[in-house]
C-alpha cells in the first residue's frame, strides 16, 4: 500500500493496510488525518482518500457496456458493428468489403440486401388501395351527399356537411395509410402485391414518419405525376416522397 501519514509535523509511513486498519482501530488516526501515496499529487484527508479507493473500485467492477454485433452478410460471422459496414439494409465486415465491392461491380445480387419494387408493382398496389378507399369514400360520402341533398335550401346546413365531407376526403386516406404503414409496414394494397415501406436500412417505419410519408405525396402529385413517375428511374426506386422521407419500398415474401 506504501501509504504515508502526518503526526503533527513528521511524515511516518509506509505502512499497509493491515497497520493503517489497526491505527483506525486504536484512533490513533481518523478521516481527518492527512495522507499520501506515490502518485498523488497532494496530501489528503483519510476520509476523502478512502472514499475514492471505494467509489474506484465500484467503477472497475461494474460490466462494460455490451457491444453491439451484427452476422455478416457474406461469411455468416459475427463482428462489432463499429467494424463492419451497412449496405442495403445488411452488414460487411472488413475482410468482405472487397468481395461486396466486387459483386457490386458485377452487377451480382447481394445475399440479404434489399430487393426494391418497380414502378408497376407499386401502381399496382395503389390501384387496389385506390379501390378499398374508394369503397370506404361510399359508405362515409353517400349518407352526406343524400343529407346535403335534402338540406339544399338551407345554406348553413348545406356548406357544414360539404365542409365534413371535404375534410373526410383528407382524414380518411391519411389514417388509412399512415396506421397500416407504421402498424404493418404495408398498406393492403401492398400487402396484395408482396411489397412493404421501410427506411433506408431496413428499419420499421414509425407513425410520424409514416403521416410525413403520406402528405410528401401530395409534392410528389404537384408535380405533374413526375414525383411518382422517379420511382421508374431511380437506381432504388424511390418516388419523390420516398428521397424526401427517407423510405424504401421493396419487395417482402413475409406478407
Amino acid at each position: 500500500m506504501n501509504l504515508y501519514y502526518a503526526e503533527g509535523d513528521r511524515q511516518v509511513g509506509p505502512i499497509g493496510k493491515a497497520e493503517l486498519q489497526s491505527l483506525i482501530k486504536n484512533k490513533k488516526i481518523d478521516s481527518k488525518t492527512l495522507v499520501w501515496q506515490p502518485g498523488m499529487a497532494e496530501w489528503q484527508a483519510l476520509g476523502l482518500f478512502v472514499k475514492g479507493k471505494t467509489q474506484g473500485a465500484k467503477a472497475s467492477m461494474q460490466p462494460a457496456p455490451p457491444v453491439q454485433q451484427s452476422l455478416c452478410s457474406e461469411c455468416g460471422q459475427a463482428f462489432a458493428e463499429d467494424d463492419m459496414i451497412r449496405f442495403s439494409g445488411v452488414w460487411v465486415c472488413a475482410g468482405c468489403k472487397p468481395i461486396m465491392v466486387q459483386k457490386i461491380k458485377e452487377g451480382v445480387a447481394v445475399s440479404g440486401a434489399m430487393d426494391f419494387a418497380g414502378f408497376w408493382l407499386r401502381f399496382g398496389a395503389w390501384f387496389i388501395d385506390y379501390i378499398i378507399l374508394g369503397i370506404a369514400s361510399m359508405v362515409v360520402y353517400l349518407p352526406m351527399t343524400f343529407m346535403g341533398v335534402y338540406s339544399a335550401d338551407k345554406p348553413g346546413v348545406f356548406l357544414t356537411f360539404q365542409l365534413i365531407s371535404t375534410i373526410f376526403n383528407f382524414i380518411i386516406p391519411a389514417v388509412y395509410e399512415t396506421w397500416f404503414v407504421s402498424k404493418y409496414a404495408a398498406t393492403p394494397g401492398k400487402m396484395a402485391c408482396k411489397i412493404k415501406v421501410v427506411l433506408a436500412d431496413g428499419g420499421k417505419v414509425n407513425f410520424g414518419r409514416a403521416v410525413g410519408r403520406h402528405f410528401a405525396k401530395y409534392i410528389s402529385g404537384l408535380t405533374l405525376g413526375i414525383g411518382y413517375i422517379m420511382a421508374g428511374f431511380d437506381d432504388q426506386k424511390r418516388a419523390l416522397h420516398d428521397r424526401i422521407c427517407d423510405t424504401r419500398v421493396i419487395k417482402s415474401a413475409e406478407l
